[in-house]
């Protein structure tokens, strides 16, 4: 009669992973060897997972919970400005989708600080040659792997400082996380409009970096050498600290006719 009882009180969703047959709960691992089934109340058996299982449940938690933590790492790469000065669509730039026949040599360098960023990597050229997808592709490779970086263009980064200043905001809490930061990533540094405020701030986060000992990758248009105009000759001495210069010449992509 309590057996009875029991298996009346047995969940209805459970029973199909229960038997009363303790044999058809019983099972080998290759590894483990026989694994005997759980013996419950009532006359129920339930099978028992082994070693092996656990551990291989346990390595894909982990998995889950790193590729949560990297997404949420990547979401905070592009959004540290505030929502309204998101970069949308740099998550998607990656390495697997740059072409690499186009700059092969620019690929590898950005490739390879990506996997050890050091010094001051700067990519440097004409329009529509890749210099911002390869800067989001160091930042998305680092994204994954749970290490910080913080992206922005120059232009929006002034923005977001600009609007902060008109809502009697302080902006230097931008500052103090883009020198912080383990990597800062400042696309199209001499797309600004030169001013002594501006070249003040990229002083600023470009001397903090390098006493720091923290690593910066930069694209612009011009030469690093050529970069003075916007981050003063004393920050212009400072990039030159561990500078990684990649050149990237060539064809616009954004104007190839597409089939």
């Amino acid at each position: 009669m309590h057996q009875l009882r029991d298996l009346i009180r047995a969940p209805a969703a459970a029973r199909k992973y229960l038997s009363q047959d303790p044999a058809e709960k019983t099972w080998t691992c290759p590894v483990c060897g026989l694994i005997p089934p759980f013996a419950l109340r009532g006359g129920w058996y339930a099978r028992r997972r082994c070693t092996c299982e656990r551990e291989a449940e346990e390595r894909q938690a982990i998995q889950t919970l790193q590729h949560l933590s990297g997404q949420a790492q990547v979401m905070r790469t592009y959004t540290w400005l505030g929502p309204a000065w998101s970069e949308p669509g740099l998550a998607e730039k990656t390495f697997a989708t740059f072409r690499r026949e186009r700059h092969p040599q620019a690929f590898d360098l950005a490739h390879s600080f990506a996997q050890n960023p050091q010094g001051v990597l700067a990519l440097y050229g004409s329009y529509g040659t890749g210099k911002t997808h390869l800067l989001a592709a160091v930042a998305n490779h680092l994204g994954t792997t749970g290490t910080p970086c913080l992206f922005a263009s120059a232009v929006t980064l002034f923005d977001a400082i600009q609007d902060g200043i008109q809502q009697n905001q302080d902006y230097h809490q931008l500052l103090r996380w883009g020198i912080q930061t383990p990597l800062l990533l400042l696309d199209d540094i001499d797309k600004l409009k030169a001013s002594e405020f501006r070249e003040e701030v990229l002083y600023k986060l470009v001397n903090g970096r390098t006493t720091a000992g923290r690593p910066l990758a930069i694209s612009s248009n011009c030469t690093p050498g050529e970069l003075e105009r916007w981050v003063g000759k004393a920050g212009r001495s400072r990039l030159m600290t561990g500078l990684i210069p990649v050149q990237m010449n060539g064809a616009d992509y954004r104007l190839e006719v597409q089939p």
